[in-house]
């Protein structure tokens, strides 16, 4: 078998379609383009941010979900645990807002308990996004009224820092005059 060098006249084979460059970079544009969108158009929710109302007994989830259109893309289903115990199952059809709304359900039995309260939100195109809240057991009053408030250490209040600051600067100003 010989070798076939250039200066023997054969000339080099024309480039095939794909070897070109413009329609490389396009077909690589395009899929570029095509995982982008797919990206952009299914998404988990941001955020699902967990909240107790002790006194009506009322679990707040607040979700972030940014969508253009709450009727084709959503929360589809919400789920609420204290540990393998599922407290609340819910499905929807859409979601109310664009972006934020939240969800409410009233779950008295949480009053007074203690551990840690999973919810889980699916979205009805990809993926899910869990909140976690923690309870500790908290004693309410037995009268209205009689709950007693404290009030803030002098230390960590912001009014009494900004006093002790002028209070040195007016003294250091006294000594080195």
């Amino acid at each position: 078998m010989g070798i076939i060098m250039p200066e023997q006249g054969i000339e080099p084979a024309a480039p095939s379609r794909c070897q070109r460059p413009e329609i490389r970079a396009l077909v690589i544009l395009l899929i570029g383009l095509a995982g982008k969108s797919g990206f952009a158009l299914a998404h988990p929710a941001a955020e699902a941010a967990v909240t107790y109302d002790e006194n009506n007994g009322d679990l707040g989830v607040a979700i972030t979900h940014q969508v253009d259109d709450p009727a084709t893309h959503y929360v589809k289903q919400v789920t609420v645990r204290q540990g393998d115990t599922v407290l609340a199952d819910e499905s929807y059809a859409s979601q109310p807002a664009r972006s934020l709304f939240t969800y409410r359900y009233n779950l008295t039995q949480l009053k007074g308990s203690s551990g840690e309260i999973r919810v889980d939100a699916q979205c009805s195109q990809f993926g899910s996004r869990s909140g976690t809240l923690m309870l500790t057991r908290t004693l309410t009053p037995s009268t209205p009224g009689s709950a007693t408030t404290s009030a803030p250490s002098p230390a960590k209040s912001p009014v009494c820092a900004c006093t002790a600051l002028v209070a040195v600067g007016f003294v250091a100003t006294r000594i080195l005059r």
